[in-house]
């Protein structure tokens, strides 16, 4: 018994050795950006966290609402759901994606949403996808993205009005880009990214009180 619990640790150890380390290339705040190797890609995990000044329901809005992603998400041209809700709830999403200096791309991917926020503010937002390359036909004009996953994790923070937020995608754009290129566009991406969800959460925040207001005068 002693001799297998020793085994049972010595393979943990080995497992946890072969994991690779977060290495933080980017000091926030506000937003901290770390990546990592990925086992058998020459294009890295990336992790952008920080506390963005926006309620987590609000944030959590903007990402669910993937029909107007076009409208607020850089380089995204459209977004779609598509194909039937799975039994666990998941769902399919496609996008087309207008880079700059690059060919366009695009994906399909299946999510997850974990866990909602409820109604009243509280609770998380968690969510994760995965590539599912072969859902759609392959579009002329479009390069298809095959790995592309990651999650999002946002947590209400202080007083309700900022949430801190974690960010975290591996994605290889394909095509011949040179993986320090890939690398590169993908750091910039994760900010690039949270800075524009925020934003539009600030944006739907400051139009739903508009429209309170605006109710409140009515019935004066």
């Amino acid at each position: 018994m002693r001799l297998a619990a020793l085994s049972l640790l010595s393979l943990s150890g080995i497992a946890s050795a072969a994991e690779p380390e977060w290495e933080t290339i980017i000091e926030g705040p506000p937003i901290t950006v770390k990546n990592r190797a990925r086992e058998g890609s020459d294009v890295k995990e990336i992790w952008g966290e920080g506390d963005l000044q926006a309620s987590a329901l609000d944030l959590q809005s903007a990402l669910l609402d993937h029909e107007n992603f076009s409208k607020f998400m850089p380089s995204v041209r459209s977004a779609k759901v598509i194909g039937a809700t799975e039994p666990d709830g998941s769902f399919y999403m496609y996008t087309q994606l207008g880079l700059p200096m690059l060919s366009s791309r695009d994906y399909a991917v299946r999510i997850w949403n974990d866990e909602t926020v409820k109604p009243d503010g509280t609770g998380r937002f968690r969510q994760h996808w995965k590539a599912v390359p072969n859902k759609v036909l392959e579009e002329d004009g479009y390069i298809r993205v095959k790995v592309n996953d990651g999650s999002w994790e946002i947590t209400p923070a202080g007083d309700g009005r900022k949430s801190h937020v974690v960010y975290k995608f591996a994605t290889d754009p394909g095509g011949m880009i040179p993986g320090w290129a890939k690398n590169l566009g993908n750091k910039k991406a994760v900010i690039d990214v949270m800075q524009a969800v925020e934003a539009e959460a600030q944006r739907r925040a400051a139009e739903r009180a508009k429209k309170q207001g605006a109710a409140g005068s009515a019935s004066k």
